[in-house]
């Protein structure tokens, strides 16, 4: 500090570099506006140089120049303020916000090396705040820390002080004879240092303070009181410290932690925001996504599952969309085609296995099927399930006659409820690891059949007419559990039968019933299989009494992995997850194939199998002449000069390879579509034999009314 700068308040002036630390002086200059010490401070400090200089035993000289600095520094300070009566006078603040255990010592303000003062500073202030809180009379204590103030006051105003003095003379004054003299004891007890003061006093702590000071003061010698009082207070001010540390870091914990938890906050806050934007701009990703994939993706034209052909984008003409038939064709187109339409279509089914949802309905028991006559109006379909609608069709062939009709009331359950489990799916009966389509029809729904065979009859008088209605596999397969689900092929064929004029039937019933525990039908297609038609193919022969080459005449075929049309109509993963092994026979003898169009142009020579191996698994029924849309002759080594002409559903496709040993020359044709008019055709041809082969579903269907369609178109 350059002895021209005056001095900070508060602090100790600075004499000159010559003399010790401890003893200050303050500056020779000291500006007019800067603000004087307050005359307690002054004080303060002059008592700490005149104490240091005498405490270290210095020379006359330096002990001369610190009572002149003590001196100078007293002139520079502010005059003291009259006083106020005691009782009236504020007690003095703390000068720190520290509240620990030694926080009251704050209000002191000793020099460092003189003990007794600090004393004298705590009975003032613990004077002052007990005056400020109670106006009760002054206990002796209080009354010998006024005289000692006062009259260290007075030497102040002389220009010396003695404390030591100024306690002895108060002490002498007020002590009390030798014989009352009170015992030392134990003065950190608060109770045993203020007996007399009441515990539940607002003052009780300032007068603990004042007694256990004043017994500090009058227990002991003045040189040895003044050691340890200087002792104590250091020790006291190293707690304070202590305390303060402690408190600054217990405080700076708290906020911490405090600190902490709103920043969790605000990051958690921020996180979530930033989710909720994130699953915002997801969402729409996924939704503008998916829109614009299923306007620029690839859509499938075929469903191999279902074995069929999907909607197309219809044409656009004023009358359709007038009518409504166009946006419904474009709707349709849509719904029918949506790209990966087939993974989207497993997976739908795996989740619905893996949740339970194994069909469309479960079955409960009584859900029977009406068999019995309706009344004498229009043919209607008897079958009405609780789980269902109405029956479904198979759509290829358009073989379901519920699409068609209307349901009749169900008759009333049976008594007892079916104890195999089982599920219904879109009408198709799921019972071990098979589909059963369930035939709904009755007795009188074949007369259709039967009159338009009848017609072709009396157009070709010359020709054989053969009916062959052939039972689906829900005659042979279903168990007696759910036997009331299904309707009676049998009784519905024996009517058609019953009902034919100059047509031969064909007992294909009976012919598949031996061989039950053979493979005869698919159990994940509405298809019989191969051997199935060989032994329909065997009671045809019979009945035309024409060769039949025995099954060893061919070759066998077998593929692993099958997995045919039901499951596409039932969409139960059940079936999909029991694939069969698809069989198929080919005949060794030699034979000509000639494919043509549905209108009898284009005519071309193939094969009449096609190569399984580049088929979809779905569509492996397929390998018989690659489909129904072909109109196909066939020109077999049998020279017999017996033409036959096959108007069939999609059973009749499998047949046809049994008959090349028994027929000269085979005609298929698939009434679904062919273009031609069908007598006039078979006349061409010299047809000498027709085969009417389909199954039940057909015969009771919209099948039965194709067949005079092409009659006479």
């Amino acid at each position: 500090m350059n002895r021209s700068e005056p001095p900070e308040k508060g602090a100790l002036a600075m004499p000159n570099t010559d003399l010790p630390d401890e003893i200050r002086e303050p500056a020779a200059d000291t500006p007019q506006d800067e603000p004087k010490l307050d005359r307690r401070t002054a004080i303060a400090q002059a008592r700490a140089i005149r104490r240091g200089a005498a405490a270290m035993a210095m020379d006359e000289s330096i002990k001369a120049q610190a009572a002149e600095t003590a001196s100078t520094i007293l002139e520079q300070a502010e005059p003291e303020p009259p006083k106020a009566p005691l009782h009236k006078q504020t007690a003095p603040q703390p000068v720190s916000n520290t509240t620990g255990k030694f926080g009251w010592l704050d209000e002191l303000k000793p020099a460092p090396q003189v003990d007794t003062e600090a004393i004298v500073d705590e009975l003032i202030a613990a004077s002052a705040e007990r005056a400020a809180q109670s106006d009760e009379d002054e206990p002796d204590e209080q009354v010998k820390k006024v005289r000692v103030e006062q009259i260290i006051a007075d030497q102040s105003a002389a220009g010396s002080t003695d404390p030591e003095a100024a306690i002895a003379q108060v002490l002498a004054a007020t002590a009390p004879p030798p014989s009352s003299q009170p015992e030392p004891h134990d003065l950190t007890d608060d109770a045993a240092a203020s007996p007399d003061v009441p515990e539940d006093s607002p003052t009780a702590e300032i007068d603990k303070k004042v007694h256990r000071a004043l017994r500090r003061l009058s227990a002991k010698e003045p040189e040895q009181s003044q050691a340890e009082a200087s002792a104590a207070y250091r020790k006291a001010a190293e707690d304070a410290k202590r305390d303060v540390r402690k408190m600054a870091k217990e405080e700076e914990k708290e906020w911490s932690k405090e600190a902490a938890g709103v920043r969790a906050k605000r990051i958690a806050k921020r996180t979530e925001r930033k989710t909720a934007c994130l699953n915002v701009v997801v969402c729409f990703a996924l939704l503008f996504g998916i829109a614009i994939g299923m306007l620029v993706l690839e859509r499938p034209t075929v469903s191999m599952e279902e074995n069929r052909t999907l909607a197309k984008m219809p044409d656009f003409s004023v009358e359709d969309y007038l009518d409504g038939s166009y946006t419904g064709g474009v709707a349709e187109y849509y719904n029918d085609t949506v790209p990966f339409r087939s993974v989207f279509k497993n997976l739908t089914q795996n989740i619905r296995k893996y949740m339970g949802l194994t069909g469309n309905a479960a079955i409960q028991g009584g859900v029977p099927v009406l068999q019995t006559e309706p009344a004498e109006t229009e043919p209607v379909v008897t079958t009405m399930f609780a789980v269902t609608t109405a029956v479904t069709a198979v759509s290829s062939e358009q073989t379901a006659s519920a699409a068609e009709t209307t349901a009749t009331e169900t008759a009333p359950p049976p008594a007892e409820e079916p104890e195999q489990e089982g599920e219904i799916s879109n009408n198709i009966l799921i019972v071990n690891n098979r589909g059963i389509m369930l035939f709904g029809g009755y007795e009188t729904m074949g007369e259709d059949y039967a009159r338009n065979v009848n017609r072709y009859k009396q157009d070709l008088p010359d020709v054989n007419v053969y009916s062959m209605v052939v039972p689906t596999v829900c005659s042979f397969y279903t168990p007696d559990d759910f036997q009331y689900l299904v309707a009676s092929e049998k009784k519905n064929i024996d009517y058609i039968n019953s009902c034919l004029d100059g047509v031969k039937p064909v007992d294909v019933y009976s012919a598949l019933q031996k061989h039950t525990d053979e493979p005869i039908f698919m159990r994940t297609d509405h298809h019989w299989s191969g051997l199935g038609a060989f032994y329909a193919a065997e009671a045809f022969s019979a009945a035309a009494r024409v060769p039949f080459a025995r099954i060893e005449e061919y070759d066998k075929h077998v593929k692993e992995g099958y997995v045919g049309t039901l499951y596409g109509y039932s969409n139960d993963i059940t079936l999909k997850n029991n694939p069969e092994d698809f069989i198929w026979y080919t005949p060794k003898a030699n034979y000509k194939t000639t494919f043509m169009t549905s209108s009898l142009g284009s005519p071309y020579e193939a094969d009449f199998f096609a190569n399984i191996d580049r088929m979809a698994a779905v569509s492996w029924y397929m390998v018989y002449m690659t489909g129904d849309d072909h109109v196909v002759h066939i020109e077999t080594d049998v020279k017999n000069d017996r033409k036959l002409c096959v108007i069939k559903d999609s059973y009749g496709n499998a047949l046809i390879p049994w008959l090349t040993s028994s027929f000269s020359d085979i005609y298929v044709i698939d009434m679904r579509y062919f273009r031609v008019n069908a007598v006039r055709y078979l006349k061409e041809q010299g047809v000498t034999d027709l085969l009417f082969a389909m199954n039940t579903f057909s015969a009771n269907g919209g099948n039965a009314k194709k067949i005079e369609t092409i009659r006479v178109q």
